[in-house]
């Protein structure tokens, strides 16, 4: 339990760190710092959730109920998370390794809250996982296919985002 807690720690420290000095390009202070306190806050989140002691992302058979977030927290990370891995597709689609990295990310982060909205809403949690598992399988690959992940990552963003609009009209 204690190296599960450290290796998902030192992920999430990783990834934040990366997060956070990624699309920073801008020369004006309030813009560069509007996108970095958001990107920060998204991965404090993802470290405070893995460093609670309860289990993390990828042992979610064996968390507590403190490593689990609310759905509207959850889809909000897949879907920054899914629009990041959009951002690289057009700008470089050539990097495997943030497309690798991306697709552990989405996968750490879905995990977060998988299980609760699997039984709140079976439905459309069997719709988006249509699409969101081939992707994240795809950008895991050595040489992802980079028109088969535009298709996946476009069908889930529409299904996620869909539920998402639903989610917030009840």
């Amino acid at each position: 339990m204690s190296k599960n807690t450290s290796l998902l720690l030192a992920i999430g420290l990783a990834a934040g760190t990366l997060l956070a000095g990624c699309g920073d390009n801008s020369t004006g202070e309030e813009d560069g710092n509007t996108n970095t306190s958001e990107e920060s806050s998204m991965n404090d989140d993802a470290v405070t959730e893995d460093s609670s002691g309860q289990g993390g992302a990828g042992d979610s058979n064996t968390a507590g109920e403190g490593s689990e977030v609310d759905l509207q927290t959850g889809v909000d990370k897949v879907l920054f998370d899914l629009d990041s891995l959009s951002t690289v597709l057009e700008e470089s689609p050539d990097d495997v390794a943030k497309m690798n990295e991306l697709g552990n990310q989405i996968d750490s982060h879905w995990d977060l809250f998988e299980e609760k909205l699997e039984k709140e809403y079976p439905d459309e949690y069997k719709d988006i996982e249509s699409d969101l598992y081939p992707l994240i399988d795809e950008t895991k690959k050595d040489e992802p296919d980079v028109e088969k992940v535009k298709e996946l990552l476009d069908a889930t963003k529409t299904k996620i985002t869909s539920f998402k609009d639903n989610m917030t009209m009840e």
